[in-house]
């Protein structure tokens, strides 16, 4: 049986490994999704851990849904939080979050991702 007629989510995202000034990602594993996503949301989630300079850390979600549309309507229903930004690309809604850092090194670490999220 091929071809159900379902999209399926995205692969696993090839987030940076680092990013200047000074971000190195610790960790990519698969992950249940962030607080705040809306009910009924169902993506397939992976979790990166990043640690910075002067004891900055980041946590970011990179969440797949079968369509853009899925990833938009998400990104638009879920909760603001303080030092997290949200935004789309593609069929991914990402959610960083971060402790510690300047605006500068987290504008960096957030460019990076959406770089290599970029839809070709």
């Amino acid at each position: 049986m091929t071809g159900c007629g379902g999209e399926k989510s995205p692969d696993k995202p090839d987030l940076p490994e680092s990013v200047t000034p000074g971000w190195a990602r610790k960790s990519l594993e698969p992950a249940a999704a962030p607080a705040g996503l809306p009910e009924g949301a169902k993506p397939e989630c992976w979790k990166a851990v990043y640690t910075g300079s002067n004891n900055a850390a980041a946590d970011v979600w990179a969440c797949g849904f079968t369509s853009d549309g899925g990833a938009f309507d998400a990104v638009q229903r879920t909760r603001a939080a303080a030092d997290t930004v949200k935004f789309q690309e593609g069929k991914y809604l990402v959610l960083v979050k971060w402790a510690g850092g300047s605006k500068e090194e987290i504008t960096a670490l957030v460019r990076a991702v959406q770089r290599v999220l970029k839809v070709k």
